[in-house]
C-alpha cells in the first residue's frame, strides 16, 4: 500500500518546488522573445498604426486565457492527477510560438489583412491553449505546493524566470536589430518555441499523487446552474469580483506602452527588448519580496500595492519627457503585474476550502474575463480619438479608484475566514447555553 498523498507530496515537495520553478524559468525566457508587451506590438506595428488592432493583442490573450476556466473547473474536480492534462493540452500554448516563427520566416504575401488575420488566429490559438490549462494548473500547483509556500513559489518563480527573461529579452534585442523584418522576429518567435520545450520537459519531473475526488460527479449542465449560488452566498468573494473587474480598467494603457515609446521617441525595433528586459529585472527584484511577504503577512496588500503602481506607472507614462523616465514607467508596470501575478492567484486559494478550489479559481477568472478584453479596446478607440496620454490619464485615474473600491469592500480573506469561525462558534455557543438552560 502507497504513502497517503499528503505524505508523497511532503516528501517529493523539494523536487517538485523545483521542476515547476524550472518550468516558470523557461517559459519566461520564451515568453520574453516573443513577447506580447513589446514585441508583437512592434511586429504589428510593422503592418498597422490602428490602436484598436494593436489594443487587441492583450484582449484576445486574456479572453483566451480567462473564458474557458470556470468550464473546465468541473472536469478538474474528477482528475485524480492533473499533470497528463496539463502536458498534452499545454502543446496547444507551445506550438502558436513554433508556427508564428515559420509563418513569419516564409510568408511573403501581399495583403496585410490576411497577415493579421493569420497572426491574430495564431494568438487565439495560444490564448486558448493556456486558458484550457489554467484552472487545471492553478489547482495542481495548489496541491502539491505547500499552502504556506504558495506565495513563496510564485515570488520564486517569477523572480527567476524574469532574471532568464532578461537573457531572453537581450538575444530579442540582438536579432531583431541584426535581421531585416521580418526575420529578426521570427527568429524570436522560434526561440520561444524551443525553450517552450524545455518548460514541457521541466514538468515532467513532478511527483504529483492521485488524489481521489472530494465531491461526486455532475452532470455538466447542473454544475453551470449551481454557480451563481457560489457567488450569491459569498459575499466577500462577490465583492472582490466586482472590485478586480472594476480595476482592470485602469491597466488600460498598459497595452499601448512600448508603441507610445516607440513613436514617441523615434525608437527602433530593438526597444522591444530593451522594454521587455527591464520589465523583467523589475519582476525579478519585486517577485520574491511579494510572495514572501505574502505569505507572511497578507495577499491582499500586496494587491494594493499592485493598484498603487500601476496607477503611478500610467501616469508617468502620460507625462514622460524623455526614453528614460519612460522606462521608470515601464519598471513600475511591470511590479504592478508582478504583485497581481504573486498575489493575485494565490488569494483566490484564501476564499474556499481546498474542494472548492477549481470552482472558485474558475469564476475568479472567467467572470472577471469581459472588463480585460473591453478595456485594452477602449483604450485604442480612446487612442484613435486624442492620443495615447489620454489613454494613460484615464487609467490612472481608474487606479485611484479602484484603490478606494479595494480598501472599502474587499475584506482580507484570512480575516473574512477567521471572523466567520468566530461566529460559527460564537452561534454553536449559544445554541449549547440555550439547551443547557432549558
Amino acid at each position: 500500500m502507497g504513502l497517503p498523498p499528503e505524505q508523497v507530496i511532503r516528501a517529493n515537495f523539494k523536487r517538485n518546488f523545483i521542476a515547476n520553478v524550472a518550468d516558470v524559468a523557461f517559459w519566461s525566457v520564451g515568453a520574453a522573445c516573443a513577447s506580447t508587451a513589446s514585441v508583437l506590438p512592434l511586429y504589428l506595428l510593422h503592418l498597422t498604426t490602428n490602436p484598436v488592432l494593436i489594443g487587441m493583442i492583450p484582449s484576445l490573450q486574456f479572453l483566451g486565457w480567462r473564458l474557458p476556466q470556470v468550464f473546465t473547473a468541473n472536469l478538474t474536480d474528477q482528475m485524480r492527477r492533473k499533470l497528463p492534462f496539463i502536458l498534452w493540452i499545454s502543446l496547444n500554448e507551445r506550438l502558436p510560438y513554433l508556427f508564428l516563427g515559420l509563418f513569419m520566416l516564409v510568408w511573403r504575401g501581399q495583403s496585410r489583412q490576411v497577415t493579421l488575420a493569420i497572426v491574430f488566429a495564431l494568438l487565439c490559438w495560444q490564448a486558448v491553449g493556456g486558458g484550457l490549462i489554467a484552472t487545471p494548473w492553478q489547482e495542481y500547483i495548489a496541491k502539491i505546493i505547500l499552502p504556506h509556500r504558495w506565495g513563496l513559489f510564485f515570488g520564486t518563480g517569477n523572480a527567476i524566470g524574469a532574471l532568464v527573461g532578461v537573457g531572453g529579452a537581450a538575444l530579442s534585442a540582438y536579432l531583431l536589430s541584426h535581421f531585416v523584418f521580418p526575420r529578426g522576429f521570427a527568429y524570436s518567435y522560434l526561440i520561444a518555441f524551443v525553450f517552450s520545450m524545455l518548460s514541457f520537459a521541466a514538468l515532467t519531473f513532478t511527483v504529483e499523487p492521485p488524489v481521489e475526488p472530494s465531491k461526486p460527479r455532475i452532470p455538466f449542465r447542473t454544475y453551470l446552474q449551481r454557480l451563481p449560488q457560489v457567488v450569491r452566498a459569498d459575499r466577500n468573494f462577490r465583492n472582490y469580483l466586482w472590485v478586480r473587474s472594476f480595476a482592470t480598467f485602469c491597466t488600460m494603457g498598459s497595452g499601448f506602452m512600448a508603441v507610445h515609446a516607440v513613436e514617441k521617441f523615434h525608437m527602433g525595433d530593438s526597444a522591444a527588448g530593451l522594454f521587455t528586459a527591464v520589465m523583467l529585472i523589475s519582476t525579478a527584484a519585486l517577485n520574491p519580496l511579494l510572495g514572501h511577504y505574502g505569505d507572511r503577512i497578507s495577499h491582499k496588500l500586496i494587491l494594493t500595492v499592485s493598484f498603487w503602481m500601476q496607477t503611478a506607472a500610467m501616469a508617468i507614462a502620460a507625462i514622460a519627457p524623455n526614453p528614460a523616465i519612460f522606462i521608470a514607467a515601464l519598471a513600475l508596470r511591470a511590479g504592478a503585474d508582478a504583485a497581481g501575478m504573486s498575489s493575485g492567484m494565490t488569494i483566490v486559494f484564501e476564499f474556499c476550502s481546498p474542494q472548492d478550489r477549481p470552482t472558485y479559481i474558475g469564476l475568479a477568472n472567467t467572470l472577471t474575463a469581459p472588463p480585460v478584453v473591453i478595456a485594452p479596446l477602449i483604450g485604442g478607440v480612446v487612442a484613435s480619438a486624442v492620443g495615447y496620454p489620454a489613454v494613460f490619464w484615464i487609467s490612472a485615474i481608474l487606479g485611484l479608484a479602484s484603490v478606494v473600491a479595494w480598501q472599502r469592500f474587499v475584506i482580507d480573506p484570512r480575516l473574512y475566514s477567521q471572523a466567520q469561525s468566530a461566529q460559527a462558534t460564537s452561534d454553536s455557543s449559544a445554541l449549547a447555553d440555550l439547551a443547557g438552560d432549558s
